[in-house]
């Protein structure tokens, strides 16, 4: 027999220790680019000259940001449904957190070398890993009722923006790591048709739902 979800006060002090976690990675995102001012200083380069010649530290980093805020903002609409836990909402929740943390470790290695099948592959394979964690994690929420006890239960809607997001995901590590040297990180711009996926997805659910009735 499955033991029972975990109270209330247990899913709120992990949204906190979590939302921890992502300041942390935010934070190590940005130091490599405060270490830039004191080195420029010393060696005499102006302010022109440094954003110039960092032109591809400050892309990775507003890259990476915008990556891990959108993750994050899933992950705060998701936890609005939670108020009891289980095993395995922990240990989505879990590797969700671990690949936000090591966020910064690809995020410095586009940085440093040239875009090949490589770093396409460890950046974002990463992505995947997270929105794969992010997924589940919905989809678990999604079939136990149990863990949404006085809250507002995760709709299949909800499903399924995580489902286009990781799919999209999935088709821009194919595509980026196979073309590296002309699309690589340009893949991810497939993002931004998942709106419309899901739109066709949810018009064709209407229209199911109203042949039945």
């Amino acid at each position: 027999m499955a033991p029972p979800p975990e109270p209330s006060d247990h899913a709120e002090r992990l949204v906190f220790f979590t939302d921890a976690v992502v300041a942390i990675a935010l934070t190590l995102l940005v130091l490599p680019l405060v270490d830039l001012v004191p080195e420029a200083r010393r060696s005499g380069l102006g302010l022109g000259a440094l954003l110039r010649e960092n032109l591809g530290e400050l892309g990775s980093f507003l890259l990476s940001f915008v990556v891990i805020f959108r993750f994050w903002w899933a992950h705060h609409q998701l936890f609005r449904h939670v108020s009891r836990l289980n095993r395995a909402v922990v240990g989505w929740n879990l590797l969700w957190m671990v690949s936000i943390v090591f966020m910064p470790v690809p995020t410095a290695i586009i940085t440093a070398y040239s875009p090949s099948a490589g770093t396409v592959l460890l950046y974002v394979g990463t992505l995947v890993v997270s929105s794969g964690a992010l997924t589940l994690l919905t989809l678990t929420v999604h079939r136990h009722p149990e863990l949404s006890v006085g809250r507002s239960r995760e709709t299949r809607e909800d499903v399924l923006g995580g489902v286009t997001s990781l799919a999209a995901l999935l088709l821009a590590l194919v595509l980026g790591a196979t073309f590296s040297e002309h699309v690589n990180y340009l893949a991810l711009l497939l993002l931004l048709l998942t709106g419309t996926v899901e739109r066709l997805v949810r018009r064709r659910w209407s229209r199911a739902a109203a042949a039945r009735v």
